[in-house]
């Protein structure tokens, strides 16, 4: 069942599945580097949980460690901004004392305004290859979950209703221009080739919004809000101006043999 989303900020908690020492901690900053940084750094596992979260948050200033690693370089803490929103990440060991990366959990705090946060939640489930909320080690994950104030039910709860936020926000999206489609073709502004043409983008919309494919939905509407923008071509006699008829019954008169004396 959905639960209300809360107006400020949002806790969720995931499940790393794989994790590389892909970056690493600029020791003078504490920024996030990559792994080729040549300055004095340190290593850290980010996992494909925090990977996949700082790829679908456009606009992402470089992260910072509020925690860096330490002799376990998976176990950390980091925070950044993208656009409006404000991100902290903590990556937690679980179970198994952390030797093995399914051990490991990250608990996300999003905070910023409440569609944005449904949309980047929205992105991030549908680019990850697992459903974050589903535990390895469930009884290890609702003792850790418990300790945080939440449950697995509520978790799983509280991912999908960041989902289901994001997919309605789309949807209506979809509704509002199919129906300024409609208004359009009864105006008669539009020629009908462009009609279909925005009905095509409907369709294509509707179809990635049941994949879950945020950006291909948005490339959909846009094209079909264009496609209602090209007005009805006029006739060609309209376009270059006036043209002048001749009648058949007006009498030429040959001039050639004239202009030659």
């Amino acid at each position: 069942m959905d639960v209300d989303l809360h107006p400020e900020r949002s806790i969720l908690h995931a499940q790393v599945r794989k994790a590389k020492a892909s970056h690493c901690v600029d020791d003078s900053g504490r920024f996030l580097r990559p792994s080729t940084f040549k300055g004095p750094s340190s290593k850290v596992y980010l996992g494909d949980v925090a990977e996949t979260l700082l790829r679908c948050s456009v606009g992402a200033e470089t992260p910072t460690f509020t925690q860096p690693p330490g002799f376990d370089e998976q176990r950390w803490m980091m925070e950044y901004t993208a656009g409006s929103l404000q991100v902290t990440i903590q990556s937690l060991p679980y179970w198994g004392f952390g030797l093995l990366t399914s051990g490991y959990r990250n608990e996300v705090v999003i905070r910023g305004p409440v569609g944005e946060r449904a949309r980047l939640v929205h992105d991030w489930v549908a680019a990850l290859q697992h459903n974050p909320w589903e535990f390895a080690h469930r009884g290890s994950a609702k003792k850790a979950l418990h300790g945080a104030n939440s449950s697995l039910k509520s978790n799983e709860d509280n991912w999908r209703s960041h989902q289901t936020r994001a997919r309605s926000v789309l949807s209506e999206a979809i509704a509002s221009l199919d129906h300024h489609i409609e208004r359009m073709e009864k105006k008669g502004d539009v020629d009908a080739n462009m009609i279909n043409l925005a009905r095509l983008e409907i369709d294509l919309a509707q179809q990635a919004l049941a994949e879950d494919n945020t950006p291909a939905v948005e490339r959909a509407l846009s094209r079909g809000e264009a496609a209602l923008l090209v007005p009805i071509e006029e006739d060609e006699t309209d376009a270059h101006g006036s043209v002048l008829v001749i009648e058949d019954d007006i009498p030429f008169v040959d001039l050639s043999d004239d202009a030659s004396e």
